[in-house]
């Protein structure tokens, strides 16, 4: 052998807990004249005939550094790698030892549960990124979506679609209707690859809406007289108008509805997730 101090590293999930530690301690010693490597990673380590196997290619040129949280296993690495005068070091034990005294408690002893942590970390990641580029009928992926929300301005489609994708790492594409033969045509071509049971449209009282928009209006155009600017914005009969629209699009195209009258995000979002089958 040459004078390269080499790591093994073997893991019962992916090897990146043990991997960050090792790279971490390592940096403490960049300073010094030390040739050092991390030569192999063993990943998904469950048994003892893999780790026979692996055995077969360490000696005691080796430091072994392993992450394996079984307690049966564990042992059988510590005995087999003493017996070849190995040195050894389970990353795990020291951390689980202490935390279990201080929280009374024997954790899990489940491999491989950081990863799916972080796997579901980044899939909300992910989520959000997607419903943030398919807000307000933007995006060129809306088949993807896990749900589309449609629905008439001020039907609370933005903050629904957050609240999903945040809470649940749901994919969320929402899309305003305009009452025209042109937006009709143009939504159902943007929505024809898109599973039928995976649209939802948002309904709201007539009178509500119209508050809802005067606010909104008032906002947009501060000390100007919006009832000039706006006036079919909020003019209840334009907006009953379009609520007949939107309910007869639904029923057409046997869309699920939602009424979001008067409802918090998180009650509205409850419904859509039941109507749509989420399992946590």
């Amino acid at each position: 052998m040459d004078n390269i101090k080499r790591i093994i590293i073997i893991s019962d999930g992916t090897g990146k807990t043990a991997k960050r530690l090792v790279d971490a301690v390592l940096a403490q010693y960049a300073r010094q004249n030390i040739d050092y490597s991390v030569t192999r990673i063993y990943h998904e380590v469950r048994d003892k005939f893999t780790f026979d196997k692996i055995l077969k290619n360490i000696d005691t040129d080796y430091l072994v550094v392993y992450s394996i949280i079984s307690t049966e296993l564990n042992a059988y690495f510590h005995e087999r790698l003493s017996e070849r005068a190995i040195l050894h070091i389970n990353v795990l034990e020291p951390m689980l030892d202490t935390m279990s005294k201080f929280l009374g408690v024997h954790p899990d002893y489940l491999p491989g549960i950081l990863q799916i942590i972080d796997d579901r970390y980044y899939r909300k990641i992910d989520a959000i990124g997607f419903t943030v580029e398919h807000d307000d009928g933007r995006g060129l992926a809306i088949r993807d979506a896990d749900i589309v929300l449609v629905g008439l301005s001020r039907t609370c489609k933005t903050p629904i679609s957050m609240y999903l994708s945040c809470n649940f790492g749901l994919k969320i594409a929402n899309i305003p209707i305009i009452v025209n033969d042109i937006m009709e045509k143009n939504l159902m071509e943007r929505l024809a690859k898109v599973p039928q049971q995976r649209i939802y449209g948002l309904l709201m009282q007539p009178e509500i809406l119209m508050r809802i928009r005067e606010e909104r209006g008032k906002y947009l155009l501060g000390d100007t007289n919006p009832i000039i600017n706006m006036q079919n914005y909020f003019d209840l009969h334009e907006i009953q108008k379009e609520l007949r629209f939107c309910r007869e699009l639904y029923v057409n195209h046997d869309w699920q509805t939602v009424d979001v009258t008067r409802r918090a995000i998180e009650e509205v979002s409850q419904e859509i997730l039941e109507k749509w089958g989420y399992v946590k």
